[in-house]
């Protein structure tokens, strides 16, 4: 018999067995019965359990088949560039179809070194192939978790490595508003000034002082990891420049 749940097999007389949908197919985890085989069709299956209070007995038929998890994990490691087709696209990530027919994960936050809120997957279309790198690969889990912005390294990191805490930075103010102003050091690196941060002298609204496409020269005084931003202060440099001209 064939349901929509799955296929009821006879194993010797008097003896059935069930082939539940999930244990039909390795790729698809709800594929339809009725498109697999035809009532009389002899079937190759493997028995996972037999319950003998409640006379079931559980078969499958992917578990006679290669595990194209087991042959991607063997085939390749983590840190491994590879290409695929874009599959589909959703809200939390792409989903690329490697090979094998087996699908993994660029989670938003492996898409770019931006925020998760600032990052556009219109860019990116179904059937494009693309270019990732394996992060981690769980073959009991059928997961592949996949990266793309780790194909180049992370300029946030790589700024700070050049320009620790305490160092004099320039930067192009790109948004102001009343209290702070975001300033843009480098490509894809953002830093913060703070009201509080401009002048020992009280300043009321920044937008009195700092306009888009202002240059402005300040200290490194911290960053935030979370959000990505470096912390800066003309206050501290001014102190600093002062601090040394008097020694």
């Amino acid at each position: 018999n064939i349901t929509d749940y799955g296929l009821f097999m006879e194993i010797d007389d008097g003896i059935e067995g069930l082939v539940h949908v999930s244990e039909i197919d390795w790729t698809n985890n709800n594929p339809n019965p009725h498109k697999i085989a035809n009532v009389g069709d002899q079937v190759e299956v493997m028995i996972l359990g037999i319950d003998r209070e409640k006379r079931r007995v559980s078969l499958g038929i992917k578990q006679c088949l290669p595990n194209p998890w087991i042959d991607f994990a063997e085939q390749y490691k983590e840190n491994e560039r590879i290409k695929g087709k874009i599959k589909s696209i959703t809200d939390f990530g792409i989903f690329v179809e490697l090979d094998g027919g087996i699908d993994g994960l660029v989670h938003i936050s492996d898409v770019s070194w931006e925020n998760d809120e600032d990052i556009d997957l219109s860019s990116y279309n179904k059937s494009d192939e693309i270019e990732t790198i394996i992060l981690a690969i769980d073959s009991n889990k059928q997961r592949i978790s996949l990266g793309i912005k780790q194909l180049d390294s992370d300029p946030f990191h790589d700024y700070l490595a050049i320009n620790p805490k305490n160092s004099t930075v320039v930067g192009i103010v790109t948004e102001v508003d009343e209290r702070n102003a975001l300033v843009s050091l480098a490509k894809k690196v953002n830093g913060l000034l703070n009201i509080s941060e401009v002048s020992r002298d009280k300043v009321e609204d920044m937008r009195s002082s700092f306009r888009p496409k202002d240059e402005i020269e300040a200290k490194i005084v911290g960053y935030d990891k979370k959000n990505r931003t470096i912390k800066l202060s003309i206050k501290a440099k001014e102190e600093t420049e002062e601090k040394e001209a008097l020694e």
